[in-house]
């Protein structure tokens, strides 16, 4: 599948790895899956991946976007759809995986998915302290940039008004010392 389109945001501020970003609005398809965050990814990959591929009402094949975004998310809690492709983890071990939609469409445009746990979110624009790391991501790779983040954005004066995301650019097959991951979180 051709990748068409990166999510785009503006540099505000940058410090090594670290950076300060501001994002229009963008959409989200999303899954939820409870399950391990490798189990959740690969389970809400390919039903979005699906999707994408021809698994709507229109049987539209919609281009694939980057980056594929994991979130931690408590069970209890609905999220809306929102961000690139993201897996969210709570403590209940539950995941939202991402895909961000081409600019092209809009909620009304959207061709309704067949598999009926996929659902869609309408980012509003909004500004996210990012960490940009190579390496296949885990959930300890994660939780140690995470960490990192948060030192950064303490030094910083940014207080986290969302859950982390994780997101991820590459196919599984390219080797993890080539891939581009990013961990963000709305500020």
């Amino acid at each position: 599948m051709d990748v068409t389109e990166t999510l785009g945001y503006e540099i505000l501020k940058q410090d090594g790895d670290f950076e300060l970003r501001q994002y229009n609005s963008y959409i989200l398809a999303q899954v939820e899956s409870s399950s391990n965050m490798k189990d959740a990814t690969y389970a809400g990959f390919m039903k979005l991946f699906n999707y994408i591929s021809g698994n709507n009402s229109n049987r539209a094949k919609i281009l694939m976007t980057i980056p594929v975004t994991e979130e931690q998310v408590s069970t209890s809690e609905k999220i809306p759809m929102t961000a690139p492709v993201t897996t969210e983890r709570s403590s209940n071990n539950a995941y939202v995986t991402s895909f961000v939609m081409p600019s092209s469409y809009s909620m009304e445009t959207l061709p309704e998915p067949k598999d009926k746990s996929i659902t869609f979110r309408q980012v509003p624009a909004h500004r996210a302290a990012v960490v940009r790391f190579s390496g296949r991501m885990t959930e300890e790779l994660a939780g140690k940039k995470i960490e990192g983040l948060k030192q950064w954005m303490n030094k910083n004066n940014l207080e986290p008004k969302s859950n982390f995301v994780m997101a991820q650019f590459n196919p599984p097959w390219i080797p993890g010392f080539m891939r581009q991951n990013e961990v963000m979180v709305d500020v």
